[in-house]
């Protein structure tokens, strides 16, 4: 959008908010027409709320703030209310040792004081010309999980908008976002900085449920979106729900029009996606507390996701973890991944945790049921090479995975020519080692 077009929108907007607000108050007592702006608070002072609405089904208020009004939605909820199986208020009965299993956040990490974060924005790219004109802040108060969501009612008011935003963010010491780390918060933390407001919550630990999703989840969904997440992991499904890739057109016919029926939707969207975090990260926090326990729909984790839960658990240096979720795997049966992967990566955690009689069982188990799988014969080498020195059974093994490797050149399978040359140049090696050995 070039700055002329900007510029007509910026007067449209103003105008017709103007004029809402002539028609939807009444005139003013000449000693406070006096006195300036009822709506702009002076710096340090309290917040005030006055009644607003931009259309049926967006009631609001306007905060005051020391750089004007910003208009603001609340909804309340219990902390039983469900969207999907937990109520919102799970995340707080769980042990605080999940959420750095969860995510990479310390172990200071406490959702009573997090702020659940999401933005609608004028467009994806990002940068100084992206606005967020709807940011929607979910936190828990007391015996309620409340959602506030901040509206752009045109770009003047900007900087109020982050001033009230800023207001509620301050008793927080944490975040919760969907893809915040790469967009929502760099987003919003460039608003700020353009209006000369440093932003909150620097530095403090932010995290972000996309990254485990996929973890979890990739192998075995078409799609990690908050919305494929929500139909396939919590079992909720949207009805009505406006897409994504229509809410910035949908923004600028309002600012054209200053009719904002049509943002009642976006409002909505953004409103379940603040409720949609807090479930979701209900819900991880679950897996990593009780792996082998039911989930919160009454089932017990399939295979696959127990394979993706010991994975993110050996990320995080958590090998017994890791170890048990694999097994159990194991045991459950897999479907999105192999049986090859499982036990190449079960075998890989023994080792690491120098279980090597479990790991052995594995390898050798492997090569017993044939295959052209390398790895097995290059393992139990090694093992044979540095643990029990076995130079013999070193080079026996290595002698078989040569032949491995030649029929999967043979078949014309990738990487096969170097994997010859890397085996063939293991043999000559472990030869004249256990030559030298011998004499």
């Amino acid at each position: 959008m070039n700055v002329r077009e900007r510029l007509r929108l910026l007067k449209a907007a103003g105008a017709a908010r103007a004029a809402a607000e002539r028609a939807a108050s009444p005139a003013a007592p000449a000693s406070q027409a006096n006195s300036g702006d009822p709506t702009r608070a002076p710096a340090g002072a309290p917040s005030a709320l006055q009644p607003a609405s931009l259309c049926p089904g967006l009631e609001g208020h306007l905060v005051a703030t020391e750089a004007g009004p910003a208009f603001r939605l609340e909804r309340r909820y219990p902390l039983d209310f469900r969207r999907g199986p937990l109520p919102l208020g799970w995340p707080l009965q769980l042990p605080a040792t999940v959420w750095p299993l969860v995510g990479r956040v310390p172990p200071a990490f406490d959702p009573r004081r997090a702020a659940f974060v999401d933005t609608e924005t004028t467009g994806l790219a990002g940068g100084t010309g992206t606005y967020a004109f709807l940011v929607g802040v979910g936190f828990y108060q007391g015996d309620e999980f409340v959602v506030r969501q901040y509206f752009l009612r045109d770009f003047p008011e900007e900087e109020a908008m982050l001033a009230a935003i800023a207001a509620d963010l301050a008793p927080c010491t944490c975040l919760v976002s969907f893809n915040g780390k790469s967009f929502d918060w760099p987003l919003l933390e460039t608003r700020f900085r353009l209006a000369r407001r440093r932003p909150p919550l620097g530095g403090l630990p932010h995290l972000d449920l996309l990254h485990p999703a996929r973890r979890l989840w990739s192998a075995r969904l078409d799609g990690c979106t908050l919305q494929d997440l929500e139909r396939a992991i919590l079992g909720v499904v949207r009805t009505g729900d406006v897409p994504g890739s229509r809410i910035p057109a949908l923004y600028f016919d309002y600012l054209r029009s200053g009719d904002a029926s049509a943002l009642v939707q976006v409002v909505e969207h953004n409103r379940l996606d603040i409720l949609s975090l807090a479930s979701l990260a209900g819900w991880m926090g679950q897996m990593a507390a009780d792996p082998l326990g039911p989930t919160p729909d009454g089932e017990l984790l399939c295979g696959d996701d127990l394979y993706h839960l010991g994975r993110l658990f050996e990320a995080r240096g958590q090998l017994a973890e890791a170890l048990t979720c694999y097994e159990a795997a194991r045991q459950r049966g897999i479907a999105a991944v192999s049986e090859t992967a499982l036990l190449r990566r079960l075998s890989f955690a023994y080792k690491r945790a120098r279980a090597h009689p479990q790991a052995v069982a594995i390898w050798e188990q492997m090569i017993a049921s044939g295959g052209l799988t390398l790895f097995p014969y290059i393992e139990l080498a090694k093992y044979h090479e540095h643990v029990t020195r076995r130079y013999d059974l070193a080079e026996s093994l290595t002698v078989r995975a040569l032949e491995v490797v030649d029929r999967r050149r043979s078949l014309g399978g990738a990487g096969a020519q170097r994997e010859y040359q890397e085996v063939q140049h293991r043999l000559r090696r472990l030869r004249r080692k256990r030559t030298g050995h011998s004499s």
